[in-house]
């Protein structure tokens, strides 16, 4: 009888996984993380500053400008994360795009853990980025894998498009910043 019971489990179709659940794990998960940066971001720019010297050279243009920039920006990307999300779900995405914000993430959570060793020391979001989003991350990853919801995929394919999705969110979200910081 047990038996069959994880036969019955493994055998969820696309529409009865419910990934719903997931995309609000994400936003929760990615809110307390941006309360980590916006909580130590400013202070780590100082300390980069004194610590390495072609950070000193413009110390009072780039702590100032990151200061007043580093909020609208971590305000759109929260914006964005409730966005998303809501789309996905109302117009039921497919799930390889929940796949590739997860890459998105884990790329993320990486970026954070080689910023610490990069500069020796503590480094905006990387404890959140340790503790919650490298595990549920690669947690929900390896569930999605599991009920063959990733259709054509392979840790490959997310990791890349992780690493795209990354740079091309980070790139939206600096502009927008830039833009609205000149309004």
């Amino acid at each position: 009888m047990g038996k069959k019971k994880m036969m019955d489990i493994r055998a969820i179709s696309e529409k009865e996984f419910n990934t719903t659940r997931y995309w609000i794990y994400l936003v929760v998960a990615w809110n307390i993380h941006n309360l980590e940066e916006a909580l130590t971001m400013s202070k780590w720019y100082e300390s980069i500053a004194t610590r390495f010297p072609l950070a000193q050279i413009t110390e009072h243009i780039q702590i100032e400008t990151i200061q007043q920039l580093f909020p609208i920006a971590l305000i759109i990307a929260t914006l964005l994360l409730f966005v998303v999300p809501v789309l996905a779900v109302y117009k039921k995405w497919d799930n390889r795009f929940l796949g590739i914000v997860l890459g998105i993430y884990l790329v993320n959570a990486i970026q954070h853990i080689l910023t610490t060793i990069v500069f020796w020391g503590y480094s905006p979001g990387v404890i959140t980025a340790l503790l919650i989003n490298l595990p549920l991350s690669v947690f929900m990853i390896r569930r999605l894998f599991k009920y063959n919801l990733l259709k054509n995929f392979s840790w490959v394919h997310i990791f890349a498009y992780g690493v795209i999705g990354f740079f091309i969110a980070i790139s939206v979200i600096w502009i927008l910043t830039i833009f609205i910081f000149q309004l």
